[in-house]
C-alpha cells in the first residue's frame, strides 16, 4: 500500500504534511513506534516510524542523519509527535527532508502513539487480507479456465477482459502467438511490430523484473504505456505484455497479472512436456530410419507426420552447439528433465529459422545431434553454394537472434529415404572433421578423404612409430645435410622416381641426385625399386608433414 492511502485512515485525520510530500507513493507495510536512541539499528524498509523525538529533540542535526538514514534505506516516513519534547520541526529538517523526499508527518496529541500503531497495523492487514483473498480468487478462476481444457488464447482474452487493455503474448523466441482483437486496426499492429522489434534490439530477455516504455509513434498511441510481464519456464522466458495501463499501477491490476501469470506459467510448463514428448517419439522414428529398422510401409505412413515424402531426395546438416557457448558452460544438468528441456529449446529455434526462410524441412535430434533434412525434387538443381547460403543464414539467426553459436557438417549428396543413413554418415564425419580443428563456428562440408586425412584419422602414437621404424636416423634430422637427404626423397617420389627431373627440379646435377638417393637406400635399407619400401617411404613422408604440423621442429636441424 501507498503511503498517501494510509494517511487518510481516521486516525491521521488533523495530521499535517510538513515535508517530503513528493515522497507520498511510498510503499508501506508496516508501522513501528520507538523513541530510543539506537533507533536506526531497528528500522526495516518500507517502515512507517512514529516518535516524540525525545532522544533527539534537542539537537536538530541527530534528526537530520536519521532522515537521511530513512530515506536511504526505503523507509516510508516519518510521524513526529510534536508540542510535547519537540516543540516544532526546525526548517533544517524541513529542507532534507524535501531533498531527499522523504515524508514528515506532524502528528495532533488527539491520540496516543499506541493507537497510532495499532489502527494502522489493522487497517494494513485488513488491505492485505482482502488482497490475498482477490488473488486466491484470481488464479482459482483462470485455474478453472485450465481444467476445462482452455487454451492460452482464452486465457490472454479473459485478462483483457477483466483489465480492458490490449495484449499481447510474446513467446521465447520473440515471436507473437497471442494478440487480442485490440490489435486488428493498423495503428495497433505498427505497434505490436514495434514490441517485437524492441524485445529483440534492447536485450529484454535477460531482465527478471518488469518494465515499460512510452509510446512515440503512431501519434493517436502516444504518450501510451506498454507494460513487459517475464513469465518463467525452465530455460525459456516468455512476455506477457498489456498496453494501457497507468503508472504506477494499481494493486488489483498487479495482483491480477501476477496470479494469471503462475497460470501462464504452469500451461506453458505443461506443453512444453507434450511439445517434448512428441519430439521424443519423432527422434525414435528417425533413429530407426537411420539403422534401417523400418519396414517401407511404415516409413511411408509413419513419415508423412514428420513431412517425408518418398518422390523427395534430401540433403542431410547436421549440427551441434559450440562449446564457446556461453549459456552451454553455465549449465550444470543433474536430470533427464533439463537436458531434454535444453535440447527442446534448441530445436524449437533452429526450425523457427528455417521456416523464416520459408524453407521446408525436417528436424530431430540424435545422440546430442540436431540432424535437418532438407527436400529437393529429383530434376531440381541445388548448387553446393546455394546450400551453404542457407546454412550460414541460419548459423547467423541462430547466433545474433538467440545468442546460440552453433556449427554445421554437410553431405553434400542427395539421398532418397532409403539412403538417408548414408548423408547422415557423411554429415557426420563432416562434422567431426570441423570438431577436430577446433576453430568455431564453422561449416564443414563433406568430401571423400584423401590419404593425408585417413592417415589423420589414426592415433599419433601409431603414426609416430611408423614414420620411427621407417627413416630411422632420418626421422629426426641432426644436420643439414639430413634435412636434405629427406628433401631428395620427396622430391624424387614426386617425379615418379625420374633422375633427371629430379635434378631439374633441385637445380641440382643427376649425379648429386644418384648420390643422394643410394645414400637414402643405404641408411634406410630400403630399395626405390622395390614398390612395398616405395609405398612405406611415401607414407612416412605424408606423415612427416602430419607430425610437423603438430611438432614444427621436427622441420628444424637438431642441436
Amino acid at each position: 500500500m501507498k503511503l498517501s492511502e494510509l494517511l487518510h485512515i481516521p486516525v491521521f485525520t488533523n495530521s499535517a504534511i510538513v515535508a517530503g510530500k513528493s515522497g507520498l507513493e511510498r510503499t508501506v507495510q508496516t508501522i513501528n513506534m520507538m523513541d530510543a536512541p539506537d533507533i536506526t539499528d531497528f528500522l526495516k524498509p518500507h517502515e512507517l516510524l512514529v516518535t516524540t523525538a525525545y532522544f533527539i529533540h534537542e539537537n536538530s542535526n541527530d534528526l537530520i542523519n536519521l532522515v537521511k538514514y530513512m530515506a536511504s534505506n526505503n523507509c516510508s516516513g516519518l510521524g513526529i509527535k510534536t508540542r510535547r519534547y519537540l516543540q516544532t520541526i526546525p526548517n533544517d529538517v524541513i529542507e532534507v527532508a524535501n531533498k531527499v523526499n522523504l515524508p514528515i508527518i506532524e502528528l495532533t496529541n488527539e491520540h496516543s502513539l499506541g493507537e497510532i500503531v495499532n489502527e494502522s497495523l489493522s487497517y494494513i492487514l485488513r488491505k492485505q487480507a482482502k488482497e490475498l483473498q482477490f488473488a486466491i480468487q484470481t488464479h482459482r478462476e483462470f485455474t478453472k479456465l485450465v481444467h476445462k481444457g482452455e487454451q492460452l488464447p482464452k486465457l490472454i482474452d479473459r485478462l483483457s477482459h477483466l483489465l480492458n487493455k490490449p495484449i499481447l503474448f510474446i513467446n521465447h523466441m520473440n515471436t507473437s502467438i497471442v494478440e487480442t482483437h485490440h490489435f486488428r486496426g493498423n495503428n495497433m499492429k505498427i505497434l505490436a511490430k514495434q514490441i517485437v522489434h524492441h524485445l529483440a534490439e534492447n536485450e529484454c530477455y535477460s531482465k527478471d523484473q518488469s518494465f515499460c516504455f512510452s509510446v512515440f509513434t503512431p501519434l493517436p498511441l502516444k504518450g501510451q504505456l506498454v507494460y513487459f510481464f517475464p513469465i518463467e519456464t525452465y530455460l525459456k522466458k516468455s512476455f506477457l505484455v498489456i498496453v494501457g495501463l497507468d503508472f504506477p499501477i494499481d494493486t488489483y491490476t498487479l495482483l491480477s497479472v501476477e496470479q494469471v501469470s503462475n497460470v501462464i506459467s504452469f500451461e506453458l510448463l505443461r506443453q512444453q512436456a507434450l511439445s517434448e514428448k512428441n519430439l521424443h517419439i519423432k527422434n525414435n522414428f528417425f533413429e530407426n530410419l537411420l539403422v534401417k529398422d523400418i519396414p517401407d510401409h511404415e516409413l511411408i505412413h509413419q513419415g508423412k507426420q514428420y513431412g517425408l515424402k518418398p518422390d523427395k531426395y534430401y540433403h542431410v546438416v547436421v549440427c551441434k552447439v559450440d562449446n564457446t557457448n556461453d549459456l552451454t558452460n553455465s549449465l550444470i544438468f543433474s536430470n533427464t528433465f533439463q537436458w531434454d528441456s535444453y535440447y527442446h529449446s534448441i530445436y524449437e529455434q533452429l526450425y523457427s529459422k528455417i521456416l523464416r526462410q520459408n524453407i521446408e524441412c525436417s528436424i530431430f535430434i540424435n545422440k546430442e545431434v540436431f540432424v535437418i533434412l532438407l527436400p529437393y525434387d529429383s530434376t531440381e538443381k541445388q548448387s553446393e553454394q546455394q546450400l551453404l547460403q542457407i546454412v550460414r543464414s541460419l548459423q547467423h539467426d541462430m547466433r545474433e537472434q538467440a545468442n546460440i553459436p552453433v556449427s554445421f557438417g554437410i553431405s553434400p549428396t542427395r539421398d532418397d529415404l532409403r539412403s538417408i543413413h548414408k548423408g547422415y554418415l557423411n554429415a557426420l564425419d563432416a562434422l567431426e572433421i570441423g570438431l577436430k580443428k577446433g576453430k568455431y563456428p564453422f561449416i564443414q562440408i563433406y568430401h571423400t578423404k584423401d590419404i593425408t586425412e585417413l592417415l589423420q584419422m589414426i592415433p599419433t602414437e601409431n603414426l609416430t612409430e611408423f614414420y620411427n621404424n621407417t627413416l630411422k636416423v632420418l626421422a629426426y634430422p641432426k644436420n643439414k645435410d639430413s634435412l636434405s637427404l629427406i628433401h631428395t626423397m620427396t622430391v624424387f617420389l614426386d617425379n615418379h622416381c625420374q633422375i633427371a627431373d629430379t635434378a631439374k627440379q633441385l637445380f641440382v646435377h643427376r649425379n648429386t641426385v644418384v648420390y643422394r638417393i643410394e645414400k637414402c637406400e643405404e641408411m634406410l635399407g630400403i630399395s626405390f625399386k622395390q614398390s612395398e619400401d616405395t609405398l612405406k617411404i611415401r607414407i612416412s613422408l605424408l606423415i612427416r608433414d602430419i607430425l610437423i604440423e603438430k611438432y614444427p621442429h621436427l622441420d628444424m636441424v637438431s642441436k
